[in-house]
């Protein structure tokens, strides 16, 4: 309540970028400081046999993992773990550091409970992020890469690109997402094309046999296919065996949402987040989720606030969650109340665990 009422009215009358460099600068700081850290971990993790996910080779201690975007740079890795989260995706990273787009390129529309995105795949690059996580020395909550392409390139340019980054990065990873939505990018309508896709898939599924590595591989997608798309998607991840499909990145078509901030305040370009994505976003985890069968699993992210948010994904077919939005506009203290919510919502339905309640409302 500290953070809605007071906080965040303060923090958001200042330019949010710049509020998010400090943050992330902040929370490395303290999670290096291994008795705040602790106390801090203690008060906001909620232990619970009820929330344990498995995907793959990976098991998180609850599903509610921290998205892509957040920390692009891989600034504060060990953070996440503290704040609640059961794992933590970062970057995007492409092979080359690339700048990004303009400043100012982030912008919040509270009335919408959500931010317009236009960083362009700002990061380090796949070299500098390597440095950083040889680092980490101590036990950790499982955390993936999200890679995406260097901008400019033309589409077979994209794949190579793909998967040099993916052989640079993946040794240092517990997962690799590869990022195909990328909607603040100029030529993002490209990877709408599913034929790229399936090309992408393939080099990366013979180039990890390749290597011989057992990283599991995720897929995150946009909301803005059309569903048929959407069935031969899941058809290609099985194939390739890529094990989840991230849905849905931010929206990039604004013909498909509703949004009541006036036109000035969304009269920038770039991807939205927050609640604008939560519907379409409800409707394409059911039709993953069907078609998918229990073969690809999937997650949820997109318009997460409360634990009733988690939940409606989590029973349209989510067996995880991610979110950056609503921890932004809740605070510190999301997680925990998401996840202590979640045990309580399973608690009430009958639910042992995550995996019965999967996909009840599909």
């Amino acid at each position: 309540m500290f953070y809605q009422k007071i906080l965040r009215p303060i923090l958001f009358k200042t330019d949010p970028e710049k509020i998010h460099h400090l943050v992330i600068a902040g929370l490395a700081v303290v999670s290096k400081i291994k008795p705040l850290s602790f106390l801090i971990s203690n008060y906001l993790n909620v232990k619970s046999s009820f929330l344990e996910v498995k995907i793959g080779n990976l098991t998180f201690s609850n599903p509610v993992g921290l998205a892509a975007g957040f920390d692009k740079n891989v600034t504060a890795p060990l953070a996440y773990e503290m704040l609640g989260f059961g794992y933590a995706e970062l970057g995007s990273v492409t092979l080359i550091a690339q700048p990004g787009n303009p400043k100012p390129r982030l912008w919040r529309i509270p009335k919408d409970k959500g931010l317009i995105v236009y960083y362009g795949l700002a990061n380090c690059g796949a070299n500098k992020v390597v440095e950083k996580l040889k680092k980490i020395k101590n036990p950790h909550a499982p955390f993936g890469i999200s890679i995406a392409p260097t901008t400019g390139l033309t589409l077979t340019q994209m794949i190579e690109d793909y998967a040099k980054c993916f052989e640079i990065v993946s040794p240092y990873a517990d997962y690799i997402t590869l990022n195909v939505s990328c909607p603040n990018v100029a030529n993002c309508e490209l990877f709408a094309q599913i034929s790229f896709i399936r090309e992408l898939m393939e080099k990366i599924n013979n180039l990890k046999n390749s290597l011989n590595t057992t990283v599991d591989i995720f897929i995150k997608i946009g909301p803005d296919m059309a569903m048929e798309q959407y069935d031969e998607l899941v058809d290609i991840c099985i194939k390739n065996n890529i094990l989840a499909i991230i849905s849905t990145n931010l929206v990039k078509n604004r013909a498909n949402i509703s949004p009541v901030s006036n036109q000035d305040e969304l009269n920038h370009p770039g991807g939205i987040s927050g609640k604008l994505v939560d519907d379409k976003n409800l409707d394409i985890i059911k039709r993953l989720y069907r078609r998918a069968d229990g073969k690809v699993k999937i997650i949820g992210v997109g318009g997460i606030f409360t634990a009733e948010d988690a939940y409606k994904k989590i029973k349209a077919g989510a067996s995880a969650l991610q979110l950056v939005t609503g921890f932004i506009y809740g605070g510190p203290t999301t997680i925990k109340n998401i996840n202590q919510g979640l045990v309580d919502l399973l608690k009430k339905d009958g639910f042992k665990n995550i995996d019965e309640a999967v996909g009840k409302e599909a």
